[in-house]
């Protein structure tokens, strides 16, 4: 089973909408970004969170939004993740490089605005594998790395969300 387009869809300013096909709807990408993600799942052990704990990552994480973050919050985020030994460097890179608007050189244009890396992830993640289908076999080796920034901005999302403390401390 693969992920992608099927039949005569193209990806126009956020919508897919079927060519040739005057009466069809169109869907809009994040449509298709939650079917990517549900594809995809969770994978509830891709950080360690008794690390995290130990390490009182807690307040640093708390009330992290990978729905709504910025290019500068994402690459931070990667960096303090990357010093802590929670995610590897590749991880690190993946999560840094990501980006909702960038220049022709392939910087982020504005790294203050917000936007969804989920769905960015899940996009890309689409494209990837679209590519693949094409022949490019070097989109092998990027699936499970742009499967493994979805795992970690979930989990984030999950940790930041919970009461962040499953190691208790000794008096």
């Amino acid at each position: 089973m693969t992920i992608g387009l099927v039949g005569n869809w193209s990806a126009k300013t956020g919508l897919l909408v079927r060519q040739g096909s005057p009466n069809a709807k169109p869907i809009t990408q994040s449509v298709k970004a939650r079917q990517i993600l549900a594809q995809v799942g969770n994978d509830p052990l891709v950080l360690n969170r008794k690390k995290m704990d130990s390490m009182q990552m807690f307040k640093q994480i708390k009330g992290f939004n990978p729905e709504s973050v910025t290019a500068k919050q994402l690459g931070n985020m990667s960096t303090y993740l990357l010093q802590k030994g929670i995610i590897s460097d590749v991880t690190a890179l993946t999560l840094h490089n990501a980006g909702d608007k960038f220049d022709k050189f392939g910087v982020p244009s504005d790294p203050d605005a917000k936007f969804n890396a989920l769905e960015y992830f899940a996009v890309q993640l689409d494209t990837i594998q679209t590519n693949n289908l094409k022949g490019n076999k070097y989109a092998n080796y990027l699936v499970p790395e742009f499967k493994k920034a979805i795992y970690v901005l979930q989990n984030l999302k999950t940790y930041g969300e919970s009461n962040g403390s499953t190691v208790k401390k000794k008096d």
